[in-house]
């Protein structure tokens, strides 16, 4: 069968099952769980794989809420669908209730739809559906662990698809880390005794005052961004304790860790000048940067061209924030993009009204759209020898 022949008859598919693309948005977006909390999301899909057939490990690389689930040929590429499923806090008249306003849901039901169309079309080709699902994306990052571990490692290509304000599949992330920074010192009278002091708050004022003199010789995409966790209680008492957080970020992640050590020499020195004692504490996790893959970057798009996606605006690292899909992308050729709501809503992510988004009749729409736009992405992968080893070439 001609590939086009075949990305029909993957569409039809899709349509078939559209039904339960949208089931498991819903249900993921009815149950928003914190990062390492998914645990209903997580036995949730993982129970419907096995429904499809899929054989499923559980948990996986050592992360309690991730999954990868199989399906097919042991022979012939491996590709992999990039699940997330964590939520956010903060939400409700409160601000106690958690949900899906990044709209993981969205990518939990995309990518699960990409591979039940792709497994009813199966006998078709060879190859290897692998349904994989990565936690705690908004937080510490668990695909960085499944990485570590080699997760990824066997994949000839993996593929997410987001929700976003515009179109996109030249895409961008920083590399980031965060560290904290806790100073100790002596709190005595701040007016009766001020000499025999020691400042811990001054000691975080200065790091951040070294902080804004390095900015002006580090390149320009690098981003410092921090606040003061602790400061003291009361005026007229020296602060003896002071905590700092901050997100440092860069384009390339080796260039990130020069940086970081910078920042750090910041913080040792007004240690020095206080005398105010410093520990630090660095995050486990490090985000990488996103290695693209040109010619896997343009057959996504023209998958996504195919189901009337247009507009594709490239992003620039002036404007980006950091994902651990950067990570996958250094373990395996990634495909990665984005699809607008712009049209059904000003809102971006992140922000309570992109609750009201996430889980419309507009978002099911782009659902089978991306859906069918990565499972074609991936039958080229299985179908086309010479695209596979183009994808290889722009790797390295």
């Amino acid at each position: 069968m001609e590939l086009n022949e075949l990305k029909a008859l993957l569409y039809a598919a899709e349509d078939e099952i559209s039904a339960l693309g949208e089931h498991v948005s819903d249900v993921i977006f009815k149950h928003p769980e914190l990062g390492d909390q998914e645990f209903f999301s997580a036995e949730f899909l993982t129970e419907e794989m096995k429904k499809l057939g899929f054989k499923v490990e559980y948990p996986y690389c050592g992360v309690p809420t991730a999954f990868r689930c199989e399906y097919g040929d042991d022979e012939g590429p491996k590709v992999g669908f990039l699940a997330e499923y964590d939520a956010l806090p903060g939400y409700g008249e409160n601000k106690d209730e958690n949900g899906h306003a990044c709209g993981h849901n969205w990518i939990a039901g995309s990518t699960f739809a990409a591979c039940a169309a792709l497994q009813k079309v199966k006998e078709h080709f060879k190859g290897k559906i692998v349904f994989i699902g990565t936690p705690a994306e908004e937080t510490d990052g668990r695909k960085i662990d499944i990485m570590e571990a080699g997760g990824f490692d066997d994949l000839d290509c993996a593929i997410q698809l987001h929700l976003g304000e515009y179109n996109a599949v030249e895409c961008v992330a920083l590399a980031c880390t965060d560290v904290t920074f806790n100073f100790k010192g002596v709190a005595v009278h701040a007016s009766a005794r001020p000499e025999e002091g020691i400042n811990a708050l001054d000691a975080s004022q200065l790091t951040f005052a070294g902080i804004n003199a390095l900015r002006q010789h580090v390149s320009s995409d690098v981003r410092i961004h921090g606040i003061i966790k602790e400061g003291g209680y009361a005026c007229n008492t020296v602060p003896d304790r002071s905590s700092m957080q901050l997100f440092i970020r860069a384009a390339d992640k080796d260039y990130l860790e020069n940086v970081i050590a910078r920042v750090i020499n910041c913080a040792k020195g007004a240690s020095l000048m206080t005398g105010a004692e410093l520990t630090l504490r660095r995050s486990n996790n490090t985000f990488y940067d996103y290695k693209t893959v040109p010619a896997l970057q343009e057959k996504l798009r023209e998958n996504m061209m195919a189901q009337g996606v247009k507009d594709f605006v490239k992003e620039d690292i002036y404007h980006s924030g950091s994902t651990d899909i950067g990570n996958v992308s250094y373990a395996c050729p990634t495909a990665y993009g984005y699809l607008s709501t712009a049209e059904y809503s000003p809102a971006q992510t992140h922000d309570v009204e992109f609750l009201k988004v996430a889980n419309s009749k507009f978002a099911y729409g782009l659902l089978h759209k991306g859906a069918k736009s990565m499972a074609a992405t991936a039958l080229d992968v299985f179908c086309d020898e010479t695209f596979r080893t183009q994808i290889q070439k722009n790797y390295k």
